[in-house]
């Protein structure tokens, strides 16, 4: 009985390891995606990354048993925009 537990608790803890690893590489690359984008105007460049984090936590959802995990691509834009003061990025609706 107790290795049961153990094991099932190895396995939840994986299982949340892997959630919070694939929402730091999704991060990554919409980061470096974004500031492609906005190469040639180093104001963007540093909007990006002064406001990305608390933009990308607020606008990233890690789902649920039932549900993947996904970003909230309009959020992100707003929330980007918004902290910046200028408008350099839209969403495509």
């Amino acid at each position: 009985m107790g290795k049961r537990i153990v094991i099932g608790l190895v396995a939840g803890i994986v299982g949340l390891g892997m959630k919070f690893y694939n929402k730091s590489a999704d991060g990554q690359d919409v980061k470096s995606h974004l500031v492609s984008i906005c190469a040639d105007d180093a104001r963007c460049v540093k909007s990006v990354e002064d406001n990305f984090e608390a933009c990308f936590d607020s606008a990233y959802k890690l789902g649920g048993r039932r549900q993947a995990a996904h970003l909230e691509s309009d959020q992100l834009v707003s929330c980007l925009n918004s902290r910046s003061g200028q408008p350099y990025f839209a969403a495509k609706k």
